[in-house]
Order: structure tokens, then sequence, then C-alpha cells
């Protein structure tokens, strides 16, 4: 049942009209649903159609279907990965909220990406240290503003020395 029901998902994100994405989405809807939560080796095989496919829908489904994986308790690791490093629309809610993104990624966000995925970093729940740092480091003013008053970041010594320094020019 499982293998044809991702068989099935996989042949439905390789359609690309509109009537196909909007019964792909649907059927991530469905799947997402945590009245009816999906077992382990479901939400591997999910979690891989999904990242696989991602890059072959407009910035809108994926965005639809990020704000999906971010809300889900799932973790659905490697579409988070993915969605992370996405344009913003599609970022943010991934970055904001997906418990699934480890530190590398987080990092790998802040050190590759725009001022605007920063500031999603920045709303997290929780912050590490070496991200704070990061974020401090290659933040604009806003984004460290952002990161000062999330008051679970774990921000260091080290980082809080800069945005003092910081702080007398700016």
């Amino acid at each position: 049942m499982t293998v044809t029901r991702f068989a099935m998902l996989a042949d439905l994100a390789k359609e690309t009209t509109s009537e196909g994405r909007r019964e792909l989405l649907r059927r991530v809807t469905e799947a997402l649903d945590p009245a009816a939560p999906l077992a382990a080796d479901e939400i591997t095989a999910f979690d891989d159609v999904l990242a696989a496919v991602a890059s072959d829908y407009s910035t809108q489904v994926r965005a639809q279907i990020a704000r999906l994986i971010a809300s889900s308790l799932s973790p659905f690791s490697r579409s988070a990965q993915r969605f992370a490093m996405d344009d913003i629309e599609v970022a943010r809610p991934i970055l904001e909220h997906s418990e699934a993104l480890t530190e590398d990624t987080l990092l790998r966000v802040v050190n590759q990406k725009s001022q605007d995925h920063m500031m999603a970093v920045t709303r997290r729940r929780r912050i590490s240290e070496a991200v704070s740092h990061a974020l401090v480091e290659r933040g604009d003013d806003a984004v460290v503003t952002s990161l000062l008053t999330n008051q679970r970041a774990e921000i260091g010594t080290e980082a809080y020395g800069m945005v003092a320094k910081r702080a007398e020019t700016s």
C-alpha cells in the first residue's frame, strides 16, 4: 500500500499541468495531516520524492509545499534542507519554523544567502551560538537587531563584543 501511494506521488510530481500540481499539493496536505501521521519509512519515502521534484515546480508551488513542511511535526529533513536554500518566498517558513534543519544548513544559509534569509533565521525558536555568531558577522543592522530581540538565541561573549564594536559606528 505504501509503495503504491508513493509511486503515485512520484508520478504526480512529474506532472506539470496545473491540475497535476493541485493534485500533488492536495496529496502533500493529506500526507502531512497530523490526525493521520506517517510511519518513519513513509516519511523518508515522501521526503525523498519532495526533495527530488522541488526544483521542477514554480516558486508559488514550492512555497506552498514549504509552508506545509514547516508546520509539519514530521521531520522532512531532505526537503527542509533544500527549501532552506531556495528563494526567500520558499525558504522563509522553513527557516523560521522547521525543526528539521541542521546547524550546518543554517550556517550555509547565513554564509551564502540574502539578508532576508538571515532575518528569517533570527526568528527561529532556537538559535545556536555558532549561528548567532555568523549572523552578527554577516548580517546587516536589522538582522543583528532582530537576533538580539530573540530571547532564545544563544549569543556568545565574542558575538556580543562584535555587536558592541559595531554599535560604536552604527
